[in-house]
Formats: structure tokens, C-alpha cells, sequence
């Protein structure tokens, strides 16, 4: 089926693009956010290279994994807890930053 005047393969060539780089600038954000955890040593800045990583790195890697083993209906799940858990985390660490 094509949409947009693009193959199916076309399409699926440009959502793995787009969440690579994706990917790549939440890994980029999160080195940064531990780069100032070293400097300052404050928890509010691990945290969020934490949420960070959940949000990007880490859910994607949870989809790529649930794609493989689980059906279809249920494969998006682990991803949103893996992005909730990463928002929760957001979450902490600007509580945390308020706190400091």
C-alpha cells in the first residue's frame, strides 16, 4: 500500500531514521546531563541522564526487543513503562533540582 506516493518500505525506512536519531540525541543529552552529574555530583543531574536514557536509548531497545518475542497486541507495552518509568524519573529529578 502506498501513501503519499512512498512503498511501505520507503516509509519503514524513514520511521527506523527517524528513531535513530532520536536515539542519538537522547544519548548525546544524557552523556551531557552526566557530564555535570561528574562535575557537581548531584543526584538531580543523574537522575535525569537516567530519565533520559529510559526515554530514548532504553525504550527503543525495549521495542526493538518486543517486536521479536511478543504478539503483536501486546508489544507496545513494555515501551510505555520503560517511557513512563523515564518520565518518573524526569519527574524526581526536577523535584530534586527545585530542592538544591
Amino acid at each position: 500500500m502506498e501513501f503519499a506516493g512512498f512503498s511501505d518500505e520507503t516509509w519503514v525506512t524513514v520511521n527506523t531514521a527517524f528513531h535513530l536519531a532520536q536515539t542519538g540525541v537522547g544519548l548525546v543529552i544524557a552523556a551531557l546531563a552526566l557530564v555535570g552529574y561528574r562535575r557537581r555530583r548531584t543526584r538531580s543531574m543523574l537522575a535525569l541522564a537516567i530519565g533520559i536514557s529510559l526515554l530514548t536509548f532504553v525504550s527503543y531497545l525495549v521495542t526493538l526487543s518486543a517486536v521479536q518475542v511478543l504478539p503483536r497486541v501486546v508489544f507496545p507495552l513494555p515501551s510505555t513503562i520503560t517511557e513512563l518509568v523515564g518520565l518518573l524519573v524526569l519527574l524526581y529529578a526536577i523535584v530534586l533540582a527545585r530542592r538544591d
